[in-house]
């Protein structure tokens, strides 16, 4: 039975109360310090950087999952052989429709209605290399725009530059962000793709990151057990396949407050290199899920902001004379999807489409 929209509006607004009310500096560093690892570190690394005992990092994780903060893991798709595809239509579909659309319905990512301008339909799926686009999008009629996303950045939160912990407000600093996207060195440059050929991954390294996801903090000891496989054959899995593929971690779930709040896509054109630069800007910001980027220069933005924020937002992207859609989702019909592991198969040693 699914949660009325009332009763979702006022858990997530008193989670967000309670959050923000909680929320002092030595906090907000902490999260920010935890996304800043484009690596998976143990938790005992973790706070061995922070200068603290590790039971005292245990207490503040417990604290902010109290306070409604979750993470899990940043994961380089390319590594395991799958992109993204993003697709939007100018139609309705419900998820049933979309996920009963042939082989490719089985590899779905995200779904979500669009509101405005337009009342339409944001697919997103996992896409094995195997599988070809042009079999992909031709399902779908009404079609507006389709990108296959090589790159994704997430949001850096970071709360310490933006958010103003005497008067308990969000104080974005726009001009910080300029000369962020006006730098020069980005760390995202082109992606050598000839690099993932080696990259090797099978069905173990796939169900250890499943738990990673669910608690990226998780003990390759305790993995070990709720897999039923053997600690060292785990622990090797892990620092020879694993770390390769998972770069980071990643927000799965912050309070942010949802009144008046909007949950949009926004759709970019534009040089490579600037959106990369603008991309990494904008990671900054907590109202910002995911960034993804298309090597033909094209960017997507999800974020949950409100419409002040997302005016300037607007403003801001308009400064770089870039082009851009902006669309409204709906919220409460969205629906996110983990790696599809069940459409792994070990004996074919791939994705299978069977």
């Amino acid at each position: 039975m699914s949660t009325p929209k009332k009763d979702f509006t006022e858990e997530m607004k008193k989670f967000a109360d309670n959050f923000y009310r909680n929320l002092d500096f030595s906090l907000a560093n902490l999260i920010e310090h935890i996304l800043s690892y484009d690596y998976l570190p143990m938790k005992s690394d973790i706070a061995r950087d922070l200068g603290i005992p590790s039971y005292t990092l245990s207490r503040k994780l417990g604290l902010l999952r109290k306070l409604g903060v979750a993470f899990s893991i940043n994961i380089d798709f390319l590594s395991i052989g799958l992109n993204r595809l993003v697709i939007i239509v100018n139609d309705y579909l419900d998820l049933n429709t979309v996920q009963e659309y042939d082989v490719i319905g089985r590899f779905l990512c995200f779904y979500s209605p669009i509101l405005l301008p337009f009342q339409g339909t944001l697919v997103v799926y996992y896409l094995p290399n195997m599988i070809n686009v042009k079999d992909v999008i031709s399902k779908f009629k009404n079609l507006v725009a389709f990108d296959v996303v090589n790159k994704s950045l997430y949001s850096k939160a970071k709360l310490t530059q933006h958010y103003d912990f005497t008067s308990k407000s969000f104080k974005i600093d726009w001009d910080r962000l300029y000369k962020l996207s006006y730098t020069s060195n980005t760390p995202y440059r082109n992606i050598d793709l000839s690099m993932y050929g080696s990259i090797k991954f099978d069905l173990l390294d796939l169900l250890i990151i499943k738990e990673l996801e669910k608690d990226p903090f998780n003990h390759a000891m305790n993995i070990s057990k709720e897999l039923g496989v053997n600690y060292p054959k785990v622990l090797r899995h892990y620092n020879t396949h694993v770390s390769k593929i998972v770069k980071g971690f990643r927000l799965r779930l912050v309070p942010l407050p949802p009144e008046n709040s909007l949950y949009v896509f926004i759709r970019v054109e534009g040089d490579y290199s600037l959106l990369c630069r603008i991309a990494n800007a904008l990671s900054e910001l907590i109202f910002i899920a995911g960034i993804h980027l298309s090597f033909k220069g094209v960017m997507h933005i999800i974020s949950v902001l409100d419409s002040e924020t997302l005016n300037r937002l607007l403003k801001y992207l308009r400064d770089f004379k870039v082009d851009f859609n902006i669309y409204l989702l709906d919220r409460y019909r969205r629906v996110v999807y983990t790696i599809p592991y069940t459409e792994y198969s070990k004996f074919l040693r791939g994705w299978t489409t069977q």
